[in-house]
């Protein structure tokens, strides 16, 4: 269930950030509002429910299977802190500054996770080419796009 969840989110993420280049040229508010629910509300809660409701196979799927999953869920409750304080500052009108601190600060932490994904692609004794697209690669394009519109709209509001 983890790998189908795993797919949503990103197929979720796709759509906001090509929604968010649609909107860019006419409404900088209409398309970071897309991105920010999409790759940070929608794919934060995704993220949770990976995490933490099917723990077990998530950590299969990665290939880090244990008997405490302590930690898977204490990554899952930040997905959840993120997802939350990204619905709020859209729903909530806070503004695009505030949109754009939640997108650089959800990018940092992904950031964070793709590397850690490629410290282990690269000192593990098997290499999963899924690990190394997927974990690494895509979420590095992923915090690439997502920056992109957080410096766009700090620079442009």
């Amino acid at each position: 269930m983890a790998g189908w969840i795993s797919i949503l989110s990103m197929m979720t993420g796709a759509v906001g950030i090509f929604f968010g280049f649609y909107y860019l040229s006419t409404s900088l508010q209409t398309a970071l509002a897309v991105v920010t629910v999409t790759t940070v509300g929608i794919v934060g809660l995704l993220a949770f429910l990976r995490h933490v409701i099917f723990h077990r196979s998530d950590a299969k799927r990665l290939g880090w299977e244990t008997d405490r999953p302590d930690w898977m869920f204490e990554v899952g409750f930040a997905n959840l802190a993120f997802s939350f304080m990204a619905f709020i500052v859209v729903f909530a009108t806070v503004g695009v500054k505030a949109q754009a601190v939640i997108l650089l600060g959800y990018a940092l932490y992904l950031l964070q996770a793709a590397v850690l994904h490629g410290f282990r692609y690269f000192t593990d004794a098997e290499r999963s080419p899924s690990r190394l697209w997927r974990s690494v690669l895509a979420t590095l394009l992923y915090v690439g796009m997502m920056s992109f519109f957080a410096f766009y709209a700090l620079v442009n509001q």
